[in-house]
């Protein structure tokens, strides 16, 4: 009786251990080193429960090289970070898997450490021809930028009816607050031919019509 005793603390101790090299391990899963990435130009995303699009920060991993804008992601140390258009940045950083993330947010976070670079890739003023769906409502959109498209400074923020668009072929929706020579008529949907405009400074992007190629009256769903 006593060795059987003896064997079953010994197979208590040991399923303890196995548990807390278990733990260990997932510790070591949730918390790993990358090098985090912001981008040369902004998105557009809008929060969860928000009825708006805004223009959110571009970000990667190295260890998830794809894109993604920055919304509903904790990312502390960014609150001093003072980022300009047109620049790529890489920081050293903590990437960290939440096992109780907060409710309106990615089970993921990054705590971001030294910056490693800043590099200026967009340097030289372009331009891009390109096919924009228009779709047939406008979306309520608060730019960045609001120096853009306001001369006087305001307290609080402006929404815009911006056209809600998106390159032809491409699934990626934009906010264009305004296409120069366009005039929207919302109940259609456009199919426009335009010239994009990016200038290096100050850094901002304009869009200019060529030519309407489409234009459909939107058929009312019942």
């Amino acid at each position: 009786m006593k060795k059987l005793k003896l064997w079953y603390g010994f197979l208590f101790i040991c399923v303890l251990m196995v548990g807390c090299m278990k733990d260990e391990g997932c510790k070591e899963d949730r918390e790993k080193e990358v090098v985090f990435t912001i981008y040369e130009d902004t998105g557009y995303g809008g929060a969860l429960l928000r009825t708006y699009l805004t223009e959110p920060l571009l970000f990667s991993d190295s260890e998830n090289k794809e894109i993604h804008t920055l919304t509903d992601i904790l990312v502390e140390g960014l609150f001093d970070f003072d980022y300009e258009r047109g620049y790529r940045y890489t920081f050293e950083a903590k990437k960290i898997w939440m096992s109780e993330p907060p409710q309106d947010a990615s089970s993921i976070k990054y705590v971001l450490g030294e910056l490693l670079s800043k590099e200026k890739v967009i340097t030289a003023d372009a331009q891009k021809t390109m096919t924009l769906f228009v779709a047939s409502e406008t979306v309520k959109f608060i730019p960045r930028y609001r120096k853009e498209y306001e001369v006087e400074e305001a307290t609080s923020p402006a929404i815009y009816d911006a056209l809600y668009a998106k390159e032809l072929g491409l699934n990626s929706w934009m906010a264009i607050i305004d296409i120069e020579g366009f005039n929207y008529e919302e109940g259609y949907e456009y199919e426009l031919s335009v010239r994009k405009v990016t200038q290096v400074e100050p850094f901002s992007v304009l869009y200019v019509l060529l030519d309407i190629l489409v234009k459909n009256k939107k058929a009312d769903n019942f």
